[in-house]
C-alpha cells in the first residue's frame, strides 16, 4: 500500500479521536512532540530494526510516553509501533496539523527574521497577522541573514515582505524605472 495512503488514515484515524473528544488542539501539540522525539534517525532505525523484539519496542515507547501525553496519542503511538508504522510519525504529524488547522481557522507561518526576535513582537505580529488572514496564526521563527534587516512572514502562501533587502529591491526598481 502507498505509504501516503497510509499516513493519511492514520492522521484521520487519530484526527476523529481528538473531534470527538474535543481535543484537537492538544492532541496536535502532543503529536507534534512526539514526532519531534520519535522521528531522530536513531529513534527511527531503532524502531525499523527487525532484530529489536516487538515487546521491546513498544516498552520503548511506553517508558518514553507514559504519563507525559493524553491517552489519546499514547495509545495511537501504541498502535503505531504495533503495525511497525513509528516511522511515519512526522507525515503523520504533518498531514495531522493541515487537517487541525482547516478545521480550527488555525495557520501555520514562518517568520524569517535576522536574529530571534522577542516574545512580544512575535506575539504582536501573530495578532497583527491573524487579523489580517481571519484564522489564529502560529508563527514559527527562522532566521535569514540575507534580510539584512527587518522580518518577512509566510503564511498559506500569504506573504508580507518588511526586510530592508526587499525595500531595497522595491527601491532600485523604482529608480529603474524612472531612468536615474
Amino acid at each position: 500500500m502507498n505509504a501516503d495512503i497510509i499516513v493519511e488514515r492514520y492522521a484521520n484515524a487519530l484526527f476523529q479521536v481528538a473531534i470527538t473528544e474535543g481535543k484537537i488542539s492538544s492532541v496536535a501539540d502532543e503529536l507534534d512532540a512526539v514526532a519531534l522525539a520519535f522521528g531522530e534517525k536513531n529513534i527511527v532505525e531503532f524502531f525499523k530494526n527487525p532484530m529489536n523484539s516487538q515487546d521491546n519496542k513498544l516498552a520503548a515507547a511506553k517508558s518514553s510516553l507514559e504519563g507525559k501525553v493524553s491517552a489519546e496519542v499514547f495509545n495511537f503511538v501504541a498502535t503505531l509501533v504495533q503495525n511497525e508504522r513509528l516511522h511515519l510519525v512526522v507525515d503523520i504529524n504533518n498531514t495531522f496539523k493541515l487537517k487541525a488547522s482547516q478545521v480550527g481557522g488555525e495557520a501555520e507561518g514562518t517568520l524569517f527574521v535576522v536574529t530571534e526576535p522577542g516574545a512580544e513582537f512575535k506575539a504582536a505580529l501573530e495578532a497583527k497577522v491573524s487579523g489580517i488572514l481571519k484564522k489564529q496564526v502560529r508563527l514559527k521563527t527562522q532566521t535569514d541573514k540575507s534580510l539584512i534587516s527587518g522580518f518577512k512572514v509566510q503564511v498559506e502562501g500569504w506573504t508580507l515582505d518588511d526586510s530592508a533587502s526587499h525595500h531595497l529591491k522595491k527601491l532600485t526598481e523604482e529608480i529603474s524605472k524612472r531612468g536615474l
